[in-house]
């Protein structure tokens, strides 16, 4: 009986400790963790974009858009320090050339009113409240510099055209990306236009040893890219970002291309092992298991 009292006192504890340990994991954010992050309101018909990091730093821009197109500008920039003491965000402003949002060299209070992973409410000195929403950028930033969009391409590759009809075969073989335009909080990135590929080949393979011979002459074809694939892009593609090219005279240089640059296929790899499995099984690589019975 001793021993049955000692193994359910034993059980017992055991449960106390798992349950300790769950609520222990399950530990509440602080505010300052909850501030870290990117932020935006709308203000007079335009966005006030605000990024603060967990080294209680700061900087904040007005975008902009214009009314007759989605080409967005920054009107002005913002840095500084902030903590929270009391309930209280506090922003010491450093720099600015937006002084009807952040006055150079003050230092601001603001009352928190609310705060969860993403709205944010402050009360400023005069009694007006801001309301904030949290901006998902797509990545972890680490400054407002940092918030362009890019676009990563599969490699292309590209027979080029020939001057006279006994030139010697040479392959364009080109990793780019598209650094697309600012977007507004909430602005969806336009997707890839199927005709986008097509267009990038019968371009490319347009072009001459002399149109590429070097980067300089790359670059520049990249800009006539840009004003050929845009109508495609919603008018957002800002930059053709070339990321590495080589103009290759035999075929085994192009597959070492492709090789080195052509990301894994993750997707679905449940599929693949299945069709390799069946192709294992047709092939008679592997016999099907018998069934019992």
């Amino acid at each position: 009986m001793k021993k049955r009292s000692i193994g359910l006192f034993i059980a017992f504890a055991g449960i106390v400790t798992a349950i300790f340990i769950t609520s222990c994991g399950e530990k509440k954010k602080s505010q300052a963790e909850l501030t870290v992050g990117n932020w935006s309101q709308e203000k007079n018909r335009a966005y006030v974009l605000l990024y603060a990091n967990s080294k209680g730093e700061w900087n904040s821009s007005v975008k902009v858009s214009e009314a007759t197109s989605k080409v967005v500008k920054t009107k002005g920039k913002a840095k500084g320090l902030w903590r929270i003491e009391k309930n209280q965000m506090i922003f010491t402003v450093m720099e600015s050339d937006i002084e009807d949002v952040w006055e150079k060299n003050s230092t601001v209070f603001y009352d928190i009113l609310d705060l969860t992973e993403n709205k944010m409410q402050l009360k400023d000195e005069q009694g007006d409240v801001t309301a904030w929403s949290r901006t998902k950028i797509g990545k972890s930033t680490e400054s407002e510099a940092d918030l362009a969009l890019v676009i990563p391409m599969a490699p292309v590759v590209v027979n080029l055209n020939k001057d006279r009809s006994n030139d010697k075969d040479r392959y364009l073989c080109l990793k780019m990306n598209f650094i697309l335009k600012e977007l507004m909080p909430g602005q969806q990135v336009p997707p890839v236009h199927p005709k986008v590929e097509d267009a990038i080949v019968i371009f490319f393979s347009s072009l001459v040893f002399e149109d590429v011979k070097d980067f300089d002459g790359i670059r520049s074809q990249g800009q006539k890219l840009v004003n050929i694939l845009n109508p495609y892009m919603e008018g957002m593609i800002k930059e053709v970002a070339i990321e590495n090219v080589i103009v290759a005279t035999e075929i085994e240089k192009v597959e070492e291309f492709l090789i080195e640059h052509t990301p894994p296929a993750d997707s679905a790899p449940e599929e693949g092992k299945q069709a390799k499995d069946e192709k294992k099984k047709k092939d008679g690589k592997e016999k099907p298991k018998d069934k019992k019975g």
